[in-house]
């Protein structure tokens, strides 16, 4: 009944988030066993808030008193649902004597950066102890920090430990309040206030890497926390669009990712030196190897080898370890998960990085990878997070061309935007607080993405929409949005669009790198089952699994969807969903490394939504052998 009502932007939206709407965010995987920690450590509801449950609790007044000092006490009463990493009242002693205070002295400054770096408010979950996983919650603090989840053995008891930020222990855990979750921990979280570059000054195991990154000026360039030119032209946090609201980010923030060889890696490998210089000149003349020969000896030079060398080991995105790919398995078919991949171009312009299920970076076809060390991995700092490699990472010219990037590469729009994992977007569209999705203005997302004044960009997700990762980027209106691809090796591929067919999508024309590609499309095509225009028919009802009806789709231009992609709604592979189909826009020669732009304009001025859901680069070589998933 809804799908007659082309007017309404998001008629399946309306339809599972009222059904779902108090389900909890999917995906999360048990980590470690409640029973690990004593009963009388764990507790049920008690009918109290996170404010009242504070206030009473003889171990947790401390905490309280800094939670009315800043004016937080108020907010944690209200409904919602916190998850409250409180400290004990030893643990807030100990932090403000540290700096000079106590409780009768505390600034209202100090008491709220406590209160706040260990808050979280969800939409529609909290954390609750046998959900933890190693790395960082999916969600910010108040402070608009990652924290991030460890585990240890007690060495004396042989039980899981469970730490936050690796220096707070829970010592007890889920005490369920009205409005969310409390964990006592003993010491007060502290974030890191010390930039990527400081840390690794710090940390002792990474003096070689700290002289390298430092020297090459790249520490420089990632000292900002925010987009200083960012403007939210909606003018408010929640903007409406036909009855339905949507987020708008108030600030723009920058984050990165480190992978960083250790210094004994780097000492087996002949780059230790005595002094400064002499460690430059060792990693300099091992980048020649990979990075040619360009301003040797001027390490700031972006063509300069070193400074290739270090560039490729960062991006300009901040994840941690658990959050590098996709892994909720409501959503990939079992069969497929282990080879689930994404794909990243690091700050070595215009060259990728594959990092596939389990953080195995650029795996090659004989199984031999780049890994991390997850025991040493998710160091913090104020502007992004470090992790510890276990081998050497270079872009091997040879390698990557002919054998890690010689595939079929398929990646997800939200993917290609470096913004969206900054601020918090990518992956937490499913429950979004107090609204139905995101927003963003035109310039928001950079040379990455961008749309005309004429235009609505709509960001949202459901895990019961059948849609690669379970999100879409619609754009309404009188849309031209250009979106910045992968960059890709030279050589000859195919480019397709993954996309989800419905009666209220539209018609665009598509342009590629500046050129017209064929007529517009019309991504109503597919929305009944056996529609000539796309020529889908179910495998099943075919006498050759399907194999014939696979070559005719591609003769009119299309093909099925991922048999490794699973759908809730209506159940199966999207492989078996009519609806769920990918676009064939046409066949290309790269000649040389750089962006490619995917531009698509409204042509039918009905209103109607173009969607963006993946895309798909394969070798053309590589067609003819293609595998379903």
């Amino acid at each position: 009944m809804y799908r007659n009502k082309v007017d309404k932007i998001f008629a399946p939206v309306r339809m599972w988030f009222v059904i779902f709407s108090a389900l909890c965010f999917g995906g999360m995987q048990s980590a470690c066993n409640g029973d690990d920690m004593d009963e009388g450590a764990m507790y049920t509801f008690t009918g109290e808030t996170v404010t009242s449950f504070c206030q009473k609790d003889p171990e947790l007044t401390n905490f309280y008193e800094l939670m009315t000092r800043c004016n937080a006490d108020a907010l944690l009463e209200v409904y919602g649902h916190f998850t409250c990493f409180a400290p004990n009242n030893k643990a807030v002693e100990e932090y403000l004597a540290e700096r000079g205070y106590d409780m009768s002295s505390v600034t209202e400054d100090v008491a709220r950066k406590v209160v706040y770096n260990c808050v979280i408010r969800e939409a529609a979950k909290e954390y609750l102890y046998d959900s933890f996983v190693a790395g960082s919650l999916s969600s910010t603090s108040m402070a608009e920090r990652f924290l991030v989840i460890s585990f240890e053995s007690n060495k004396e008891t042989n039980e899981m430990e469970i730490y936050v930020n690796e220096d707070s222990k829970i010592i007890r855990a889920d005490q369920k309040v009205h409005n969310g979750v409390v964990h006592v921990v003993n010491k007060v979280i502290q974030p890191s206030e010390q930039t990527l570059l400081e840390v690794l000054r710090e940390d002792g195991r990474f003096n070689i890497w700290a002289t390298v990154y430092e020297a090459s000026g790249w520490s420089k360039e990632m000292e900002a926390l925010y987009d200083e030119s960012y403007v939210n032209t909606f003018g408010t946090d929640l903007w409406d669009y036909n009855g339905w609201q949507f987020k708008v980010p108030t600030a723009c923030r920058l984050g990165y990712t480190l992978f960083c060889e250790p210094d004994e890696l780097m000492e087996k490998n002949g780059l230790a030196g005595e002094s400064r210089e002499s460690i430059l000149a060792k990693v300099e003349q091992y980048a020649r190897t990979y990075y040619g020969s360009d301003d040797l000896g001027n390490y700031t030079s972006k063509k300069n080898p070193l400074n290739r060398f270090v560039a490729y080991h960062m991006l300009n995105r901040q994840m941690a370890t658990n959050a590098m790919v996709f892994d909720k398995s409501q959503l990939i078919t079992p069969e497929w998960a282990t080879s689930q991949a994404e794909y990243y171009e690091t700050m070595y312009t215009y060259h990728l990085m594959e990092i596939k299920a389990g953080n195995k970076i650029n795996m090659q076809k004989s199984g031999r990878y780049v890994g991390l060390d997850g025991n040493n991995s998710n160091i913090d700092a104020v502007n992004g997070f470090i992790h510890t490699l276990t081998s050497m990472l270079v872009y091997d010219e040879n390698v990557m061309r002919n054998d890690v990037l010689h595939k079929r590469m398929r990646f997800d729009a939200f993917s290609l935007i470096p913004q969206f994992t900054n601020n918090n977007i990518r992956w937490n569209l499913w429950t979004v607080q107090g609204a139905n999705g995101y927003t963003v203005t035109p310039e928001f997302c950079g040379e990455y993405f961008t749309y005309n004044d004429a235009g609505t960009c709509l960001l949202w997700g459901s895990e019961w929409w059948a849609a690669y990762q379970g999100d879409e980027i619609n754009m309404k209106d009188g849309y031209d949005f250009t979106l910045r691809l992968l960059p890709l090796p030279p050589g000859n591929y195919e480019l397709r669009i993954g996309y989800n067919a419905e009666g209220w999508r539209g018609m665009g024309q598509i342009y590629f790198d500046g050129n017209i590609a064929g007529t517009p499309v019309d991504l109503k095509i597919g929305d009944t089952e056996n529609d000539p225009r796309s020529g889908w028919v179910k495998d099943s009802e075919t006498s050759d699994n399907g194999i014939e009806n696979d070559k005719m789709m591609r003769n009119l231009g299309y093909m099925k969807a991922p048999a490794s992609c699973w759908c809730q709604n209506p159940s199966g592979v999207l492989r078996d969903f009519h609806r769920a189909l990918r676009y064939i826009v046409g066949q290309y020669t790269f000649q040389e490394y750089g962006a490619h732009k995917l531009r698509v304009r409204n042509v039918d001025f009905s209103g109607r939504e173009f969607s963006i859901d993946y895309f798909e680069f394969i070798p053309v070589d590589m067609i003819r052998d293609e595998d379903r998933g």
